[in-house]
C-alpha cells in the first residue's frame, strides 16, 4: 500500500505544475491526508461497493466521512475543499481512481499511509534543500531544517520498538503509562502504540467499553510534539482516524499532539518548549503534569539527523552550549535532552544514528550515558535499513534505553545483512544466534574512549592482551588544501609543471600501490596551500619519513599503499610512519582481512581516521616477520608490474609495439599475463592472511565471526568440480574490468571488504577454487571474445597516444594532427593494422569516447574538424 501511495503521488506531482496553478506542499499535504482518511473510514465499513469516484462526486461519495473529520478538524476540511478547487479535474480524477483501486486491493496495514503521503509530497522540496547545502557552504536553516530532517520511520522499525517496549507493560501499570514522541512526524509511533495499548486494555480491563478505552488513551496515554505545526495536525488526523476503527472519540477528548511555533528552530531541544495549546495545555505543561502525577514515561521516537557542519550558527551554538557532550550532533542532542527529563524506570526507545556508540568526539556523551542509563537492547542495522533512504547518513540502530541500573545489553548485529534481510529478521524478531551478543555495558567503561565495541567485548577477549598498532606505526592526518578543485588536478592536466607534485589523495580502493592519478599544487614545501585561506597544513615535516599511505574512505575496508619517491600526501590519502618492524610486513598486515575486520569492530564509520588504525590490536610476530615481508614485497612488485600497462596510472609505460607480430596472439598474451598476475597476487595474499590468522590464534567461533563480516580467501574453497560455460565466464570476466582493462575494485559477495581480484570475484560467483577458474580461462583463452574486444580497444588507445607523442600521462607536447594522417601513420607503422576495416571510424571513436572515459572525463586528446588535438585548453 505504501508503495502504491508513493507511485500515485509521484505521478500526481509530475503533472501538477503543468496542469494547475502553484499549490503549496502544506495545502497539498492536508488535501491528501483528508482524502486518504476518507478512503480509510469508508474502507472500514463492510459490504460497501463504491461506484467510480471522480472529481465531481468526491464530496458526495465521502459525505459521511468528511462530516466525521469536520466535526473534529473543521479547518482541515475547509483547506481540503479550497485546494480541491485549485486542482485540475483531469489530474484529480485519475489520481482518485488510482487511490480507489489501491484501497480495493489493500493487502497490508494502512495505519501509517496518511503520514507517508506527506513524506512523498515534499520529496522534491527536500531534494532542493539538500542541493543548497552543497553550494557556497550554505547551511540548513529555517524551513529547510524541517525538509531535510523529516524522515519517517519504516513500519518494521516502529513495530519492533513499540512491541519491545509497550508489550512489557504489566497489567497493573496500564493506567500509569504515558507514550511520548517528541519528534512525532506523521505519528507513526503514536499510531502503533495506540493500537497496542488498546489491545492491552481490552485484555486486562474487561469492564471497559471500547469507547472508554479510546477516550482514556487519547486523553491520558498518548502525547506527541513536532516542530512542524502543519505536520502535527496531520499526525493528529492520522491518530484520530486510527482511533475511529474502534470507536469515534468524543469531541471533548483531546488529541495531544502539539505543534511548534513559527520561527522556532529548537523545538523539543529548547528547555522551555514553545507549542500550540490543546484544551489550554501546552507540551510543557503536559510534561509537567505527567511528572507531578508520577506517571511512567515511555519515549518512542525517531529524532532528526544532522551534524553541526550543516547547521546554521544559532542552532549549532545552542546545542554546543546546552548539550556540550553531544558535540552539536542533532540526533545525539535529542537523546541527551530526553535523558535529562527521564525519571527512574522511564524508557526511551529510539531510532538513532549509531555513531554515538563509537565516535571519538562523543566520548563525553558515552561516559555520561554509561553512568546514568542502561542500554537494554540495541539492534545495529547499519546502512540501507530505511526503504526510502540510502547511504551512510542512515547508519542506524534501534535502541531501548532505561533510566535504571546497568543490566546485560542485548546487541543484535545486522549491519552486514541486506536490506530485505534486516527487515525480515527484525519483523520476526527471530535472530540467528551468531548475530546476538550479550554484554554488560560496564565493560565499556574499561576502554579509553568508552566505545561500545560489543563484538570485541563479547567474543574477542583474547586480543585485549595484544599491543595496539600505535606501538609500531604512526598513522597521521593529511593536509587539507581548503580547495581541492583548485589545488588538486589529474597529473595530465598540469603537464610536468614542477610546482605540482605527485600526491596520495585516496579517491578509491587500491592495495599495495595505485590511485596515483593526482598532483597537488605544492611548490617547495606546500607554500601555495599555506597561503590559501581555509587550508590546514598537517604533518608536512613527517612526509620524508613516511613510507605508507591509505585511503580514508572505508566502505571497502582498509587499503594501504607504498608512498612513492617525491610523493606527498593530503587529507583523503593520509600517511603512516613505520616506527618498529618492517615496512612491507606493515603493508601486508594493514591490507589483510584481519586488519579490516578488527578496524570495523572498532569503527563502523564510513571514514577511516588515523586514530582508529592506531587502535587495531596487533598480534606478535607479524610486523617483523620476514616471511610476511617477503610475500608482501612480491605482491607490491606484481601490482606495480600490472599498473605499468594500465592507463591512466602514473606508473604506466608504453611497451615496444613494433614487436607485435600477430594481433590475436598479442591480445591473448596480454590477457594471460594479467590473469597470471592476478592469480599470483591472490595466492600470496592468501599465504599472508593464513600466517596472520595463525598468529592471532582465533578459535572456530572467532573465525566464523570474521568470515561473516569480511569473508575469507577463496583459496580456502577446495571445490573443483562444476560445469563452466566459457561464454558466461567470458561475459563475467569482461564485466570485471574497466575500459582500461583494469580490474574494478568492489565489495565481494556482500562482505564488508573490497577486492581488486578478478579471480576472487569469479571464485565467489561460481563457488569454486580460484585455481580451477584460472586454469579454465587459460585453457580457453582463444574463446574469450568479449574480453579480447576490450583489450583490442585498449591497445588501439595506447597506440594513438604513443603516435601522438604522449610517452607519459604527465609528459607531452601540445600538437595538432589530421585524423586521416594519424590513421595512415598507424597503418604504415603497424602492419597488423593494415587490413582492419573502418579504422578511421574506429580511431575517431577511440579518441572521442574511449579516451574521455579512460582519462576520467578529463581528456588529454580531442577531435575538432577532422583534426586530433593534444593538450587541454
Amino acid at each position: 500500500m505504501k508503495q502504491d501511495i508513493k507511485k500515485i503521488i509521484s505521478k500526481f506531482n509530475s503533472q501538477l505544475n503543468t496542469t494547475c496553478a502553484e499549490i503549496s506542499v502544506s495545502d497539498l499535504s492536508v488535501f491528501f491526508s483528508v482524502l486518504i482518511s476518507s478512503f480509510i473510514l469508508k474502507n472500514r465499513k463492510t459490504n460497501i461497493q463504491l461506484n467510480q469516484i471522480h472529481s465531481d462526486n468526491i464530496l458526495l461519495t465521502f459525505k459521511d466521512e468528511l462530516l466525521i473529520i469536520e466535526d473534529r478538524f473543521p479547518e482541515l476540511i475547509e483547506s481540503f475543499k479550497e485546494t480541491k478547487k485549485s486542482i485540475n479535474s483531469k489530474l484529480l480524477t485519475p489520481t482518485i481512481s488510482d487511490l480507489q483501486l489501491s484501497f480495493e486491493n489493500v493487502n497490508e496495514d494502512i495505519i501509517d499511509i496518511i503520514s507517508w503521503s506527506f513524506q512523498y509530497l515534499k520529496k522534491e522540496l527536500t531534494n532542493k534543500a539538500f542541493k543548497k547545502t552543497g553550494q557556497n557552504n550554505n547551511k540548513i536553516e529555517d524551513a529547510d531544517l524541517l525538509l531535510t530532517t523529516q524522515f519517517f520511520t519504516d513500519s518494521y522499525m516502529v513495530k519492533y520498538l513499540v512491541d519491545e517496549t509497550v508489550l512489557s507493560i504489566k497489567p497493573q501499570e496500564l493506567e500509569d503509562i504515558v507514550i511520548i514522541d517528541p519528534a512525532s512526524g506523521g505519528g507513526n509511533f503514536l499510531n502503533y502504540s495506540f493500537e497496542r495499548l488498546f489491545y492491552l486494555f481490552k485484555s486486562h480491563k474487561k469492564d471497559w467499553t471500547d469507547n472508554e478505552i479510546v477516550d482514556w488513551l487519547l486523553n491520558n496515554a498518548i502525547v506527541g510534539y513536532d516542530l512542524d505545526s502543519n505536520l502535527s495536525k496531520i499526525a493528529s488526523l492520522s491518530l484520530f482516524i486510527n482511533a475511529c476503527q474502534y470507536s469515534i472519540p468524543d469531541k471533548s477528548v483531546s488529541i495531544n499532539i502539539f505543534g511548534g511555533k513559527e520561527n522556532d528552530n529548537l523545538g523539543f531541544l529548547n528547555t522551555k518548549i514553545t507549542s500550540n495549546s490543546i484544551n489550554r495545555a501546552t507540551i510543557n505543561s503536559k510534561l509537567k503534569r505527567i511528572n507531578q502525577d508520577n506517571l511512567k514515561k515511555i519515549f518512542l521516537t525517531n529524532p532528526p539527523f544532522m551534524g553541526k557542519r550543516d547547521m546554521d550558527v544559532t542552532l549549532k551554538n545552542y546545542l554546543l552550549n546546552k548539550y556540550p557532550e553531544s558535540k552539536g550532533d542533532l540526533c545525539v542532542s535529542f537523546i541527551q535532552r530526553i535523558m535529562q527529563i527521564m525519571n527512574h524506570n522511564d524508557i526511551l526507545s529510539i531510532v538513532t544514528q549509531n555513531n554515538w556508540m563509537y565516535l571519538s568526539s562523543l566520548k563525553g556523551f558515552r561516559e555520561l550515558f554509561l553512568k546514568e542509563n542502561s542500554l537494554r537492547v540495541c539492534v545495529d542495522l547499519g546502512t540501507n535499513a530505511f526503504e526510502d533512504i540510502n547511504g551512510e547518513k542512515t547508519n542506524i540502530a534501534l535502541c531501548v534505553i532505561e533510566k535504571s541500573n546497568s543490566s546485560p545489553t542485548l546487541f543484535i548485529n545486522l549491519k552486514h545483512k541486506k536490506g530485505n534481510e534486516k527487515k525480515l529478521l527484525v519483523s520476526s524478531n527471530n535472530m540467528p544466534v551468531e548475530v546476538v551478543y550479550t554484554v554488560n555495558q560496564n565493560a565499556f567503561l574499561d576502554n579509553q574512549n568508552f566505545e561500545f565495541n560489543y563484538q570485541l567485548t563479547d567474543r574477542f577477549e583474547t586480543i585485549k592482551k595484544f599491543n595496539l598498532y600505535s606501538d609500531y606505526g604512526n598513522p597521521m592526518q593529511g593536509t587539507s588544501t581548503g580547495n581541492n578543485k583548485e589545488f588538486v588536478k589529474y597529473a595530465w592536466e598540469v603537464n610536468g609543471n614542477s610546482d605540482w607534485k605527485l600526491v596520495s589523495k585516496g579517491g578509491g580502493f587500491s592495495k599495495w600501490v595505485g590511485l596515483n592519478y593526482y598532483k597537488v599544487l605544492w611548490g617547495e614545501n606546500a607554500e601555495f596551500i599555506k597561503a590559501n585561506k581555509g587550508s590546514a597544513l598537517r604533518n608536512i615535516n613527517k612526509i620524508p619519513s613516511t613510507e605508507l599511505v591509505y585511503s580514508d574512505t572505508g566502505t571497502l575496508g582498509l587499503n594501504v599503499r607504498i608512498l612513492k619517491n617525491n610523493q606527498v600526501f593530503i587529507a583523503s590519502g593520509p600517511g603512516i610512519q613505520v616506527i618498529k618492524g618492517d615496512k612491507f610486513a606493515h603493508l601486508a598486515f594493514l591490507n589483510s582481512r584481519v586488519a579490516t575486520f578488527l578496524l570495523k569492530l572498532i569503527n563502523p564509520k564510513f571514514t577511516i581516521s588515523a586514530g582508529y588504525i592506531s587502535n587495531i590490536p596487533v598480534a606478535k610476530n607479524i610486523l617483523d616477520s620476514k616471511y610476511i615481508s617477503n610475500k608482501s614485497e612480491l605482491c607490491l612488485n606484481l601490482k606495480d608490474d600490472y599498473l605499468k600497462n594500465k592507463l591512466p596510472n602514473f606508473e604506466f609505460n608504453h611497451i615496444d609495439y613494433f614487436t607485435i607480430k600477430k594481433l590475436d596472439n598479442f591480445i591473448n598474451e596480454c590477457i594471460l599475463k594479467d590473469l597470471e598476475n592476478d592469480f599470483q597476487r591472490l595466492l600470496l595474499e592468501f599465504k599472508i592472511e593464513d600466517r596472520i590468522r595463525g598468529e592471532y590464534k582465533f578459535g572456530k567461533e572467532e573465525l566464523a565471526e570474521m568470515k561473516r563480516m569480511v569473508g575469507e580467501s577463496p583459496f580456502y574453497n577446495k571445490k573443483t568440480k562444476k560445469e563452466l560455460s566459457i561464454i558466461e565466464l567470458d561475459s563475467f570476466l569482461s564485466n570485471c574490468i574497466d575500459i582500461n582493462c583494469l580490474s574494478r575494485s568492489k565489495t565481494i559477495n556482500g562482505f564488508s571488504i573490497g577486492s581488486e581480484s578478478i579471480l576472487e570475484e569469479l571464485s565467489y560467483i561460481y563457488d569454486l577454487s580460484p585455481k580451477v577458474i584460472y586454469t579454465h580461462l587459460v585453457n580457453n583463452i582463444k574463446l574469450l571474445k568479449s574480453t579480447q574486444d576490450k583489450y583490442y580497444k585498449d591497445l588501439l588507445h595506447k597506440l594513438v597516444l604513443f603516435e601522438l607523442g604522449i610517452n607519459h600521462i604527465s609528459d607531452y607536447s601540445k600538437k595538432i594532427i589530421n585524423l586521416n594522417v594519424l590513421v595512415q601513420t598507424l597503418k604504415h607503422k603497424y602492419f597488423f593494422l593494415k587490413n582492419l576495416k573502418d579504422l578511421n571510424k574506429t580511431i575517431a571513436l577511440i579518441v572521442i569516447k574511449h579516451h574521455k572515459t579512460s582519462f576520467l572525463n578529463k581528456p588529454l586528446v580531442s577531435i575538432y574538424n577532422e583534426s586530433v588535438i593534444v593538450g587541454q585548453e
